[in-house]
């Protein structure tokens, strides 16, 4: 099987049959993005957006990094319905890496200078992290000997990506686990951060 046939096979065996047509990019750019949407099932209770081919090619990883982080990612998030910015987003998202000789990985934050949905809201910029909702074996799609890392874009505020710079990403999940945050994008949410907040330590969590 070539790439895209391992990979949609992945896909299939998680997240359910593809019953909804793969937005296909127009653009004669490398790698060339898709974007699959897989619909709610029995045991899945809302929408999965996944890139399809960001995997294609090796990330610019740099040397100190080289097999400590897969060169090969995907990105996928979780909605209530799919809509065009979606499909924007994870496009720009999937192909940056390419366009400016980066890297996207797990923890990483890209601001994006204004809301990114498209109706305003305070979602900004773009947090990265490991698929926490997916099952251990979701993250062991290999392509040839090399293993692809998923990454669960979550995006934020500008009140959180100046929390996460200042105190670090293990502070800012503490806020989205103390909030129950859903893994459901709401286009609507405000900052969790207070004005004054600052990360609790380990025994202030643990008497909390």
């Amino acid at each position: 099987m070539n790439y895209m046939q391992i990979r949609e096979t992945h896909y299939v065996r998680f997240f359910g049959p593809m019953t909804r047509p793969v937005m296909h990019s127009t653009d004669s750019k490398q790698p060339h993005i898709d974007i699959y949407q897989f619909e709610p099932t029995d045991t899945r209770l809302h929408w999965t957006l996944i890139t399809g081919g960001m995997s294609d090619l090796r990330q610019h990883i740099p040397e100190e990094l080289v097999g400590r982080i897969a060169p090969r990612a995907e990105i996928l998030i979780y909605v209530e319905e799919p809509k065009p910015w979606m499909f924007n987003v994870l496009k720009g998202l999937a192909g940056m890496p390419f366009d400016e000789k980066t890297f996207l990985h797990w923890w990483h934050t890209v601001p994006n200078g204004g809301p990114m949905t498209a109706e305003p809201s305070e979602l900004t910029n773009f947090f990265f992290l490991p698929p926490y909702f997916e099952g251990v074996e979701f993250n062991t799609l290999h392509l040839g000997d090399e293993r692809v890392d998923f990454l669960w874009m979550v995006p934020i505020t500008n009140e959180e990506l100046e929390y996460k710079l200042k105190y670090g990403a293990e502070a800012l999940e503490t806020l989205f686990e103390e909030a129950n945050l859903s893994p459901v994008i709401d286009e609507k949410r405000t900052s969790l951060v207070s004005k004054h907040a600052k990360p609790k330590k380990w025994w202030q969590i643990w008497k909390s």
